[in-house]
């Protein structure tokens, strides 16, 4: 093969690492290390019991039976945009226990995007035998799709549990949706919870990304008129 028969692969290959690369627009995120803005509705922080190895381990919250909501505004064109988060689960969360012999009433969460779909809606247990909804089946084992559990080092204290203990979960959570207003508001909801000091939750890790179509529309096409004049000159050499 001669050397310059390369030349379409290479504009090819140049124009969808692109494409590919245009794809993760970063709209927003925090880590809440360093404080958190007007953008959350909610402006309350704090540190989990246990830091990290490189110091705090900082997060929004905590929060109850509260709607949190996080709003963004001038937003470039798009069809959608993808929220991943880490969903701290604080204490006693007592999953999908209503009407079992476990019943502390269920403890669920909520995200929703406003004038747009639900994107969370399910139970959580941090311990109670009875599961929770979050996971493949209607009632799945506690813990089910978690990162860490009993990691932030939070006490459910005696007046609670007879006996003392850790009880806590971290769940990193992905949602890709439609969306193409210049305006975002997601809502994260706690329902069903008991007092604070016994179940409660917390964000942090929140990122949001879009895909800019305009974008990507011309440089997909150059790519596939790059392959097609390759095709065309090995036809026309034959």
């Amino acid at each position: 093969m001669k050397p310059q028969s390369f030349t379409p692969y290479l504009l090819f290959s140049a124009l969808m690492f692109n494409a590919t690369a245009s794809q993760a627009v970063v709209v927003y995120e925090n880590d809440f290390q360093s404080g958190v803005g007007s953008e959350w509705s909610h402006a309350t922080l704090q540190d989990a019991p246990t830091p990290y190895a490189f110091g705090p381990r900082s997060f929004l919250g905590e929060f109850g039976n509260d709607t949190v909501s996080l709003n963004l505004s001038g937003l470039t064109t798009h069809n959608a945009l993808t929220l991943s988060f880490d969903l701290y689960l604080i204490r006693t969360w007592d999953g999908s226990s209503s009407g079992t012999a476990f019943d502390f009433g269920n403890d669920s969460f909520k995200v929703a995007v406003e004038n747009g779909p639900v994107l969370l809606d399910e139970t959580f247990s941090n311990g109670n035998p009875a599961g929770q909804s979050f996971g493949p089946a209607a009632i799945n084992p506690q813990f089910t799709g978690k990162a860490e559990t009993y990691s932030l080092g939070y006490l459910v204290p005696d007046s609670i549990l007879a006996k003392p203990q850790v009880m806590d979960s971290v769940y990193t959570l992905s949602y890709t949706f439609s969306h193409s207003s210049d305006q975002l508001t997601i809502g994260f909801s706690g329902y069903g919870l008991q007092a604070m000091g016994d179940e409660s939750w917390g964000l942090d890790n929140v990122h949001v990304s879009m895909v800019p179509e305009p974008a990507m529309a011309p440089m997909l096409a150059l790519g596939i008129l790059a392959v097609a004049w390759g095709v065309r000159r090995r036809v026309t050499a034959a």
